[in-house]
């Protein structure tokens, strides 16, 4: 057996695969992680990018707006991670 990365719809996993048969095995450790990614992109939200001035804009629809309280004015943090763009709300004082 040897470890081997694939894709599957965008996700990335790791499995164990045969060197004589080729089947692929998961452990269970392989398995929760396919499935918390698989669980995050289920519930990602599609959203809709469009220009603003010498920017890009993007809409956040009004559901995920309101779970984290956020309005027109308030300010937030846009960072880079290893899955694309991150953007964290905080509540100014």
């Amino acid at each position: 057996m040897e470890k081997k990365k694939d894709e599957m719809d965008d996700i990335e996993f790791e499995a164990f695969r045969c060197l004589k048969c080729g089947e692929e095995l998961m452990n269970m450790a392989q398995l929760k992680s396919l499935a918390e990614k698989y669980r995050a992109l289920r519930n990602a939200k599609e959203v809709k990018f469009a220009k603003w001035g010498n920017s890009i804009a993007v809409r956040i629809p009004i559901k995920v707006a309101k779970d984290f309280k956020i309005t027109a004015g308030k300010q937030g943090l846009l960072t880079k991670d290893k899955q694309g763009i991150r953007i964290m709300h905080y509540f100014s004082k």
